[in-house]
């Protein structure tokens, strides 16, 4: 299967040295977490999820996939999404969030407000399908121009990321996006571009250009971006690729396995139907 075939890419483009915790995929939504093989002994509880929020929750089109595990004393949460497409869906995106925030498989206390505060560590991350709000013919010229700050100014998501994390909730005009922050963007936007080229969207619906490809984590001192990009040569998708490295505070002092021995396992929870 293509799932089976890209572990198999990127685990041989890593090396020896890094060992995968875990994978979950629903659709096209696939995400992968490898670690250093020195830390393997540090990894426990690894558990997995898929969330849909395409048409009435069903279609595993649209939705999240996600994997979390123990670092010794540290919890980690890696959850890959793919929101409601079209420039006039922002609202639309702000449930699908909730959905998956409030009702992911992953959430056990169910006192919290989401799966969001039930890890130490949390990162969000995919086609979050975010656009710009402005005509094609004023990106155009922006970007000709070098002016990517006119585009930001027009990017959906980032007033919301900016918006007062105090009033943060599923009603809220924001809604949860206040609880995740976004490294600086210095790239062009990721999409959308005719196949096999740089050159964006010429088709008849004329998209227009915009950053809806993000990484995003809970704002947190421990997590600390340091490199956030896109990879322009990388010409297969009509989206560009985009990645971050981050430094990340764990705490593996007196590590002696995990608290409890059901804490070892593995698990994979689902809240999809498949529909073929």
């Amino acid at each position: 299967t293509s799932k089976v075939k890209w572990e198999a890419q990127v685990r041989d483009h890593l090396g020896e040295d890094y060992m995968m915790t875990g994978s979950n995929n629903m659709s096209a939504i696939h995400v992968m977490v490898f670690i250093h093989r020195y830390l393997w002994k540090y990894c426990w509880d690894y558990q997995s999820a898929q969330i849909a929020t395409g048409f009435v929750n069903y279609i595993g089109n649209k939705g999240s996939t996600q994997v979390s595990f123990g670092l010794g004393h540290t919890t980690l949460l890696f959850m890959n999404a793919h929101l409601a497409a079209h420039q006039s869906k922002m609202k639309e995106r702000t449930h699908n969030l909730t959905r998956i925030l409030l009702d992911s498989p992953l959430r056990t206390q169910r006192k919290g407000q989401g799966i969001h505060e039930e890890y130490d560590r949390v990162f969000f991350f995919g086609d979050l399908n975010a656009r710009l709000d402005a005509s094609r013919e004023d990106v155009d010229g922006w970007l000709r121009r070098g002016q990517l700050d006119e585009c930001l100014k027009r990017d959906q998501l980032l007033p919301l990321l900016q918006a007062d994390v105090r009033r943060a909730s599923s009603d809220g005009p924001a809604g949860w996006w206040p609880v995740f922050e976004e490294a600086p963007i210095d790239f062009l936007p990721t999409y959308k571009f005719d196949p096999f080229t740089n050159t964006y969207d010429t088709s008849k619906k004329q998209r227009v250009p915009a950053w809806t490809d993000r990484v995003l984590w809970r704002s947190d001192p421990k997590i600390r971006p340091l490199r956030y990009g896109s990879v322009q040569s990388l010409l297969v998708s009509d989206h560009r690729p985009v990645f971050t490295q981050f430094e990340v505070d764990v705490d593996l002092a007196d590590w002696h396995g995990p608290p409890t021995p059901e804490k070892c396992g593995t698990s994979s929870k689902s809240s999809v139907c498949s529909v073929q």
